[in-house]
């Protein structure tokens, strides 16, 4: 039996996969890793591949545009490459518009879909099972997940075994087994698996745009190849905003009506600006 945990480098994958290799074989436990077509940060893929060197391997699985369609072949029938790799970008031009919180396919097409094409080209004879780090604390949508479900995407059992867990359990289980955690966390973020995420908070855009301007330079530059914007209406409803005007939103108090000098200076930053206790 092959115990399988899709393996972001975010903390609640990584409490997920050490509570299985704390149950099973190592040789019969496989984290995947499906990227998010170009839009991680660099600390979360060097994390990704120290975790994979220290602690356990992770399978690598790189989404494809044979990913977007289920009749095989269908890519070349619009002029396209079936194994061109699925980038970030791609997906959104090939979509003629950026995820949202309401219509995340990129989880679907970068993550969950590549993933089951692996399992199907790797483990034809093997029996399997998947985990998850889903928590129930994490939204409304998730508050009555069960511990255990089968998955008909993946056609198998499904496992989540942090279903009541909070996101503190799951730093201190970690650090518990002295594993290193992704240092993205100890900047103060509060998602690491994009660089930024679609679903970012206010206080993440600021965090990209203080700390790593170069993301911010990306999606202005995905902006400009897609020609729609990466966030959703942040500012006024129904009002689309570029990512120059979502940054200067995240410098704002109030509502987004009175501006931060602060925040614009990045006064406000202590050295370590985790909730988690992770600079102790």
């Amino acid at each position: 039996m092959k115990h399988i945990v899709g393996f972001s480098g975010g903390i609640d994958s990584q409490a997920c996969a050490r509570w299985v290799l704390n149950r099973y074989p190592a040789e019969d436990v496989i984290l995947l890793n499906s990227n998010a077509g170009g839009n991680e940060h660099p600390l979360t893929v060097g994390f990704i591949r120290q975790y994979s060197r220290e602690i356990h391997p992770v399978q690598i699985v790189q989404p494809r545009l044979r990913d977007l369609w289920v009749t095989e072949g269908f890519a070349e029938t619009r002029g396209l490459d079936s194994d061109e790799p699925l980038t970030f970008p791609r997906l959104a031009e090939l979509k003629k518009r950026f995820p949202a919180r309401k219509s995340q396919f990129c989880t679907n097409f970068l993550k969950i879909i590549p993933s089951v094409r692996w399992i199907q080209e790797n483990l034809k004879d093997d029996h399997y099972v998947r985990y998850t780090g889903r928590r129930r604390d994490e939204s409304e949508a998730r508050a009555e997940i069960p511990e255990q479900e089968w998955d008909a995407t993946f056609d198998c059992e499904v496992f989540n075994p942090l279903a009541y867990w909070n996101k503190q359990t799951c730093f201190d289980f970690a650090r518990e087994h002295d594993e290193p955690i992704n240092p993205l966390y100890s900047l103060g973020f509060e998602r690491v698996g994009c660089a930024p995420c679609v679903n970012s908070g206010k206080e993440d855009i600021r965090r990209w745009a203080d700390r790593f301007p170069e993301m911010i330079d990306k999606v202005r530059s995905w902006e400009e190849r897609v020609g729609r914007t990466f966030f959703p209406p942040l500012i006024k409803k129904g009002v689309p905003n570029w990512i120059d005007e979502a940054v200067a939103w995240s410098r704002t108090d109030h509502g987004g009506v009175q501006f931060n000098i602060l925040k614009a200076a990045g006064l406000e930053r202590p050295s370590c600006e985790s909730r988690f206790g992770l600079c102790e």
